[in-house]
């Protein structure tokens, strides 16, 4: 099972307007991934981890299909509220077998800031390489590394580690599961896919002008990951 976070059933409509105001979201991670993922025109796309539907919505206008997951029924509810004639949103847990999507069927899976809550990589992308068709590619973002070592004893040791978020004005206690760059690499290669791009985005320190923006130009907070199908 991947780590269970309440947060994103009890606050899902704070967590999405946290998201959409933070610059750790809105201001950093996003750009930096749509700029990875680039243009999906006419191609059938995984959003894994789909939370509120931010990128479920931007990938509709060039995608011809996309396929929302999460493991948050009331994430769904946000998503399916959009009303986007090309998105199925579907509850869906990560960590278990995607089974009803075909094999070879997709091209693109994009996952934003999800993965780092499933526990098994190992199973979670060789599922992903068998629904992904050739050319096909996977782009993700998760925690680096250097985010949530302060968390652990043990850097080398995958583990799942708890952190405190303060969303809508409400401290919530959040899971997820540390990994080593190395932890985090590997079975991406394993699984048959070869890593095209690695990126520690970060904001312009000529520009920033909070401690936040100060942070995200001088320090990795998140990872991006595009790897390609093995050919």
């Amino acid at each position: 099972m991947a780590e269970p976070n309440p947060l994103y059933e009890l606050s899902a409509q704070a967590y999405v307007a946290h998201a959409d105001a933070s610059v750790h979201n809105a201001g950093y991670e996003r750009p930096a991934l749509l700029a990875v993922i680039g243009d999906v025109s006419g191609l059938i796309v995984v959003d894994a981890g789909c939370a509120g539907g931010f990128y479920a919505e931007a990938l509709s206008k060039m995608a011809e299909r996309v396929i929302a997951l999460d493991a948050s029924e009331e994430m769904i509810r946000l998503v399916r509220a959009r009303h986007l004639a090309n998105v199925e949103a579907r509850v869906a847990d990560l960590s278990e077998p995607l089974g009803w999507i075909s094999t070879h069927s997709v091209d693109v899976i994009v996952s934003s800031l999800a993965l780092h809550y499933v526990a098994n990589w190992e199973s979670l992308f060789a599922e992903f390489r068998r629904v992904l068709r050739a050319p096909g590619r996977v782009v993700f973002s998760v925690h680096h590394p250097a985010m949530t070592e302060p968390l652990v004893q043990n850097y080398f040791g995958t583990q799942a580690v708890s952190d405190t978020w303060r969303v809508g004005g409400v401290d919530r206690e959040v899971r997820f599961v540390h990994r080593s760059m190395e932890a985090i690499v590997t079975p991406v290669l394993e699984a048959g896919f070869t890593i095209a791009r690695l990126i520690e985005p970060h904001l312009d320190l000529a520009a920033a002008r909070t401690a936040d923006e100060r942070m995200l130009a001088t320090k990795p907070w998140f990872l991006i990951i595009e790897a390609n199908v093995a050919l």
